[in-house]
């Protein structure tokens, strides 16, 4: 291994590579930097990315230069470059994505680490969901070496006799805009959604304002379990109340919070794996009383979800959703949760007659929660779920939902 500048990284770039870039909390500032400021280095490059929506805001498809991105989920920052071709979407469940990484060669894999530990070790600390399953198919791994990233020894992490390239740097890390007031509406859910989690259960919950509330709201409980996919700030509320089983260690795959809740992950009690054993459907299966809590942007009278589109706009893809629900159907007493406001914020109904494109099926759909109460679909008779759904939706759609329902019958 040898130690080099950012412009050791630009100069080995070349037409026709393959080059992973580190998505995710994980995301290099300085190395986007490089890029947007060095155009012409990246031409002919194929650059590939696990981008997460509400975490990861660079466009690299729209920078100077002719750069090329292939990426996995669709969200607002890429809407430019997927418009123009330069941004590849390769949309897929979590666990394919995964899966795909971890069978395809990179010319050169860049990531960004911890400063190594005694035993040489560099830690991907709170970013490990690609990681880990990407670099043994490099034939070249490039590390930005971030003196602000902390070293986790409960994380993955690489080698230093695997890596070729370490770049020392000394940059803030990515982290969430401050959040504002949660609507009554999200308080409401939140309450309701808590009260089906049994204590002593195993949970998973997604990105975004509605499953943070939930997590929030779990803070009363006793014995939980985490295993999912991300951890966000809410998680060190449940664990400073007590709502943590202490005596097991918790799973998740990256953590996205500011740098007071990474101060905290050290002796969280978490641990950080990849992709494999954060999704894994074999791994999740096997866990009694797996609940996992997500969110959906609409759901129509049959239960499926929409997870993606917003007035035609596709804003985000279904991530880890369907890993979790299949395997909350799977596990022995698991269950699966989706939360979702009755109503958008111009006031269109999210529960819709029907869906032309739904990101998950109906027989997936178990427990939707909204604002007005909880439907309970598993097992309910087409007609049934239809009427269970139009009493949680907003009281000012209800007539037409019912009308909807009426007319699909005859």
């Amino acid at each position: 291994m040898r130690t080099g500048s950012p412009g050791d990284v630009l100069r080995g770039l070349r037409p026709g590579q393959r080059v992973y870039l580190q998505g995710g909390p994980g995301e290099c500032i300085s190395f986007y930097d490089l890029l947007k400021n060095n155009p012409g280095y990246a031409h002919g490059v194929e650059f590939w990315s696990c981008l997460v929506p509400g975490i990861n805001s660079f466009d690299y498809g729209s920078l100077p230069g002719d750069v090329r991105l292939t990426t996995f989920m669709a969200s607002p920052a890429l809407e430019p470059s997927i418009a123009t071709g330069r941004t590849t979407l390769r949309a897929m469940p979590y666990s394919e994505i995964g899966e795909l990484l971890s069978r395809t060669e990179f010319d050169t894999a860049i990531f960004q680490t911890s400063l190594p530990d005694a035993q040489g070790r560099y830690s991907f600390a709170h970013s490990c969901d690609m990681p880990p399953v990407v670099w043994p198919n490099a034939r070249t791994k490039i590390l930005f070496v971030n003196e602000q990233m902390r070293s986790l020894d409960h994380a993955e992490g690489i080698p230093s006799d695997a890596v070729d390239l370490a770049v020392p740097i000394n940059e803030p890390l990515l982290s969430p805009a401050p959040s504002g007031p949660r609507s009554a509406a999200v308080d409401t859910i939140a309450k309701l959604v808590a009260g089906l989690v049994p204590d002593g259960a195993t949970f998973q919950a997604g990105i975004g304002d509605t499953p943070a509330a939930v997590v929030s709201a779990l803070r009363l409980h006793r014995g939980l379990k985490v295993h999912s996919g991300i951890i966000t700030q809410e998680y060190q509320q449940l664990a400073e109340s007590g709502a943590l089983d202490a005596g097991v260690q918790h799973v998740a795959g990256i953590a996205w919070g500011d740098a007071a809740f990474r101060n905290w992950l050290p002796q969280s009690g978490f641990v950080f794996r990849s992709v494999v054993e954060t999704h894994g459907h074999q791994e999740l299966a096997a866990i009694p009383n797996f609940m996992s809590i997500g969110s959906a942007l609409e759901v129509d009278l049959a239960g499926n979800l929409n997870l993606e589109w917003r007035s035609g706009r596709r804003i985000s893809s279904v991530g880890g959703a369907p890993d979790y629900l299949h395997a909350a159907a799977a596990s022995p007493g698991g269950r699966s949760i989706i939360a979702l406001q009755a109503a958008s914020r111009s006031g269109a109904s999210r529960i819709v007659p029907s869906l032309k494109t739904p990101s998950i099926p109906a027989e997936l759909a178990d427990i939707i929660v909204t604002e007005h109460g909880v439907a309970e679909l598993k097992g309910l008779s087409a007609e049934d779920r239809a009427r269970t759904l139009i009493a949680i939706a907003a009281p000012e759609h209800r007539a037409f939902l019912d009308e909807a329902r009426r007319r699909g019958r005859s």
